[in-house]
């Protein structure tokens, strides 16, 4: 038997026997109306497309059996493409038991963060006691926090956007709190807003709990790979701010409280316009800082992820990134020495 341990291992046009995690499933026509399923299949470093047509062998297992989030054992053939992998499937089962003896490692077949999560979670908790005084708000961030530790140890930052990945989501939590505590350091002196002990509370509170709808936005059943019906249908913004309200219920904190009030406010308007999906624009000190420092983080991921694509030694990312223009790295011919 061919083993390869590790999809990203995988050279063109080499056959072998690998691990991966169905990332995508997605039911296609072509121009001429004939069906295919469109499959994306991943490890910890690689993303690789499969098609699989009407009529083929796997047709109705693909359809019926292959399911987005979960672990198969696959064979088939690797080619590399400008448009990035894919494989020629020719077998495919879910792993078994005995598939650790082979190498199977769920960690390796899914992309995670680099930080130690329980390092960064812990980090986050004694944010919260040194900086957020009043009781009952230091009560419900904790409370929110704890009560669901191992699944937001585990969370993605997003399905595809920035840090799509295990533990994305508390790397994007810290760092955005890291912004607001920037921005509130440097101007308190020059704004006296910001030096009101509410306000630098409720935006660190709010830095920490701005993406909290996505534990019901995002699907742990498929390995948060795909949205809930709740997430389709509702959305993290809107589903965050009942979160919130509800734990604060459940704490006895009254919600007619204005700090209450101005949490649940930013939750709602971290995303900054109706067209970004936020029901509400900006509207308080906290809010603005929150949405300036979430752009910002999730901004610094994208450019860094469009420097890195199509790395062929190029000065020039193409515009095929989010951005939608031209991204210089460096790296120029040096100009001729005119004076020779």
């Amino acid at each position: 038997m061919i083993q390869v341990d590790r999809l990203a291992a995988l050279q063109h046009g080499q056959e072998a026997d690998f691990f991966a995690q169905l990332f995508q499933k997605d039911l296609r026509l072509t121009r001429q109306g004939r069906p295919f399923y469109l499959l994306e299949f991943r490890d910890r470093t690689r993303n690789i497309a499969a098609t699989i047509w009407e009529g083929s062998t796997h047709e109705a297992a693909c359809r019926d059996e292959w399911t987005v989030g979960h672990f198969y054992k696959l064979r088939g053939t690797f080619q590399e493409t400008i448009h990035g992998g894919k494989i020629e499937i020719k077998r495919l089962r879910p792993v078994e038991a005995s598939d650790h003896e082979s190498g199977f490692d769920p960690a390796t077949c899914q992309p995670s963060s680099e930080a130690d999560p329980q390092e960064l979670f812990d980090r986050l908790l004694d944010l919260v006691d040194q900086e957020i005084d009043t009781p009952e708000l230091n009560s419900l961030v904790t409370t929110i926090l704890e009560t669901n530790r191992e699944r937001i140890e585990a969370l993605p930052g997003a399905v595809h956007h920035h840090h799509a990945y295990a533990g994305g989501f508390l790397e994007h939590i810290f760092s955005v709190a890291q912004n607001v505590m920037y921005l509130l350091n440097a101007y308190r002196g020059q704004h006296p807003s910001l030096r009101d002990p509410i306000t630098r509370q409720l935006t660190i509170a709010g830095a920490l709990l701005h993406d909290i709808g996505k534990l019901e936005e995002l699907d742990g059943e498929v390995a948060n790979t795909a949205y809930t019906a709740h997430g389709e249908l509702i959305g993290h913004i809107v589903l965050g701010r009942d979160l919130v309200r509800d734990s604060a219920r459940d704490l006895g904190i009254d919600l007619s409280t204005e700090w209450l009030l101005r949490l649940e406010h930013l939750v709602l308007s971290h995303q900054g316009t109706s067209a970004n999906g936020s029901p509400k624009p900006p509207m308080t000190w906290e809010a603005n800082l929150i949405y300036w420092a979430d752009e910002l983080d999730g901004n610094i991921f994208r450019l860094a992820k469009a420097c890195e694509q199509q790395d062929d030694g190029a000065p020039f990312v193409p515009k095929s990134n989010p951005f939608r223009r031209r991204i210089y790295r460096g790296d120029l011919p040096s100009h001729p020495d005119k004076s020779s």
